[in-house]
């Protein structure tokens, strides 16, 4: 799991006051009265006589936690905050500096810097720690201080204090809140002569308009245009209607791309292509993999059982259930779970074991049909047409990514280089400093089959184990490490490819940085040669 994230949510208006309940159902307003009654005692008992003073709002608040989360992952209570993200996907706007906040190491850290806004300017960084914001020591807290400060008037300034890897001395900067413009797309380009690529990061209000103006620009400037691949990896998805949205400028018009099937039948929703396609004969290729969610999965669901296009990549997270947002008292808001999305075909997005009104149930995988007749099946998320994988799985790649290790010795290693070369390439040298940086880390993970032996000494120590046991496992630990350094050399490619382009980026404009996102994307080379091939129609014939 990333330790940083971006929130996104699937919204739908609701009318005020819109309950799904039957007035004609006595029982159940009897349920809940006696429901509301016992919950209403217990709360007063406990607030009033509990054995240590218990603070009322606090005591709700984890409440409604807990009730929530035996409903499902999603359903949560908002504060302020979680309104500042909706308003980012309605508008493509929020306040703040320009800058991405996450968590590594348990500290806030510089994810991304947006070039031209107050961040920028000043100077920062990936991988900068803030340690101050004003007079608060932030270093250790959640990312939700900042927005504390972030929010507020245009023009407004803060003065932050920032610890940079590799450097011994604290950087002083003052931002300055602008009003930021957040795109929803993000690397486009020509892979090749013919094939486009659009990256879609998430769906917000304005990416149906972005795409547009991408497409057109490839009309405009590459006459052998005649493929598309759309890149949907690691997107979370965002507004159900910009999903639509973009698959209106794909598929015929009046075609269902959702349907949303909640509690009653009267609230179920179809969701249709409302306009003429902008591209209705185009060669389309949708990227997904584990982290595409949400609208992402209703976009490449619908592309698929339309037969409009083929789908590559990986099996998709498989986040299929639809939530309302709800204005609640205390400038708060419910976002519950009202509905489940449904694929044209009939194919419900949300992975299995899903869930019911009250529990978790298995389910057995569904065969459907696309429009064309080919077989699909409705058990996790959506499945590529063909599963195209960028190299070989590997343990080591997988703690680097989850723990975020290249990006940390990234921050180090270009703390004190000021230019690079446009051709420059990690070689050996930087494997050895990645090897060197990593023997220094003392809270270097360890993956399996040596994460079994974390803590083993002292589990043996506390269970009487000889002290010469003890020292084999410690020294076996310790040994484990080193080989995990030199294991570095079975996926060296993998990394000098990931180290070259990390450090690139931090000296290249997004533009600069496309060609060498081409050259070294497996996936996408791959799908452009399908695409340019006869393999494209073989894939969309029925089987």
């Amino acid at each position: 799991m990333k330790k940083f994230f971006f929130i996104t949510c699937a919204i739908l208006s609701i009318t005020a006051g819109a309950i799904a309940f039957k007035f004609s159902d006595q029982e159940l307003f009897l349920r809940i009265t006696n429901a509301l009654e016992l919950f209403g005692s217990v709360f007063r008992e406990v607030t009033l006589h509990y054995v240590d003073p218990v603070d009322p709002m606090t005591f709700v608040n984890d409440g409604t936690k807990s009730m929530l989360s035996s409903l499902d992952p999603y359903s949560e209570i908002l504060d302020d905050s979680g309104e500042d993200d909706m308003e980012l996907l309605s508008s493509n706007t929020y306040t703040g500096f320009g800058m991405v906040i996450g968590v590594i190491d348990d500290m806030l850290t510089i994810m991304e810097v947006y070039p031209g806004y107050s961040a920028d300017k000043n100077g920062l960084k990936p991988g900068d720690r803030i340690s101050h914001v004003d007079s608060v020591f932030v270093l250790y807290d959640t990312t939700n201080i900042i927005r504390s400060f972030s929010r507020g008037s245009v023009g407004g300034s803060v003065n932050v204090s920032i610890i940079r890897p590799g450097k011994t001395d604290t950087i002083h900067a003052t931002l300055t809140r602008e009003i930021i413009r957040v795109k929803s797309i993000g690397i486009t380009g020509m892979v090749n002569d013919s094939i486009g690529y659009i990256a879609i990061e998430r769906f917000s209000a304005g990416t149906k308009d972005e795409v547009k103006r991408a497409l057109a620009a490839f009309r405009r400037e590459n006459p052998s245009f005649s493929g598309l691949i759309l890149d949907l990896r690691g997107n979370p998805g965002g507004l159900l209607e910009s999903a639509v949205d973009v698959c209106d400028l794909f598929v015929p018009m009046k075609s269902t791309i959702v349907v949303t099937k909640g509690r009653n039948v009267e609230e179920e929703r179809e969701y249709v292509s409302q306009y003429q396609p902008q591209e209705p004969n185009l060669p389309l290729a949708i990227l997904i993999d584990g982290e595409s969610a949400s609208a992402s999965e209703v976009v490449a669901g619908a592309i698929q059982d339309l037969d409009r296009g083929i789908i590559l990549g990986s099996r998709s997270f498989g986040k299929g259930l639809v939530q309302t947002v709800m204005s609640l008292p205390g400038n708060k808001s419910l976002k519950l779970t009202t509905a489940r999305y449904y694929t044209p075909s009939g194919r419900c997005i949300q992975k299995l074991p899903t869930y019911t009104e009250t529990k978790e149930v298995e389910g057995k995988e569904v065969q459907f049909k696309t429009a064309h007749g080919r077989p699909v099946t409705s058990r996790h998320g959506i499945a590529p047409d063909t599963i195209l994988e960028s190299g070989a799985y590997s343990e080591l790649l997988t703690m680097f990514n989850e723990e975020q290790l290249l990006f940390r010795f990234v921050s180090e290693y270009c703390a004190n280089i000021d230019t690079l070369g446009k051709d420059w390439k990690a070689t050996d040298k930087e494997i050895k400093k990645l090897q060197q940086w990593l023997g220094k880390q003392t809270d270097l993970p360890l993956p399996e089959p040596f994460s079994l032996l974390e803590k083993s000494d002292i589990i043996a120590q506390k269970n009487g184990y000889s002290s010469a046991f003890v020292k084999q496992l410690r020294d076996l630990r310790n040994a484990s490490k080193k080989d995990i350094l030199k294991g570095l050399n079975a996926v060296k490619p993998q990394v000098l490819k990931k180290l070259t382009l990390l450090i690139q980026a931090r000296y290249r404009s997004s533009k600069e940085m496309i060609p060498l996102l081409f050259g070294n994307d497996y996936l996408v080379q791959k799908t452009a040669m399908i695409l340019s091939g006869k393999q494209y129609k073989s894939l969309l014939s029925p089987r």
